[in-house]
């Protein structure tokens, strides 16, 4: 009796041809893929690009503790960038913040009690 063991030669065209036929798959699922993303390519770069800006104002979903940082007290969300940004944004509001108090200054000296009192002094 003989045996039906393959020779290696059998084994290796079985082999080839599977792998062929996964290859194949592999290019057919790639092309689905880019066929996707051709097609879709406006509104998922415009989606990527609404959630980023959403995720820089905190309004994102909430990053991986692993990207927090090893002392796991990082910022995160608007608190975070506006701690990122403070030396701008303090730049922008100090002068603000001077001429408001420059004029609740005046306005204590300069006020309409002041200029009455003064009237029914005289």
């Amino acid at each position: 009796m003989k045996d039906n063991k393959p020779t290696p030669l059998q084994q290796l065209r079985q082999e080839k041809a599977i792998a062929r036929r996964e290859c194949a798959e592999s290019e057919e699922r790639l092309a689905a893929h880019w066929s996707y993303l051709s097609d879709n390519a406006g509104s998922l770069l415009f989606r990527s690009a609404i959630n980023a800006a959403l995720r820089q104002f905190g309004f994102g979903p909430k990053e991986d503790a692993k990207d927090s940082g090893s002392d796991g007290m990082a910022y995160s969300g608007l608190l975070g960038n506006l701690a990122a940004c403070y030396p701008i944004v303090w730049e922008v509001v100090k002068p603000m913040l001077f001429r408001f108090i420059i004029k609740k200054i005046k306005s204590v000296f300069s006020g309409k009690r002041t200029k009455e009192r003064r009237d029914g002094d005289g």
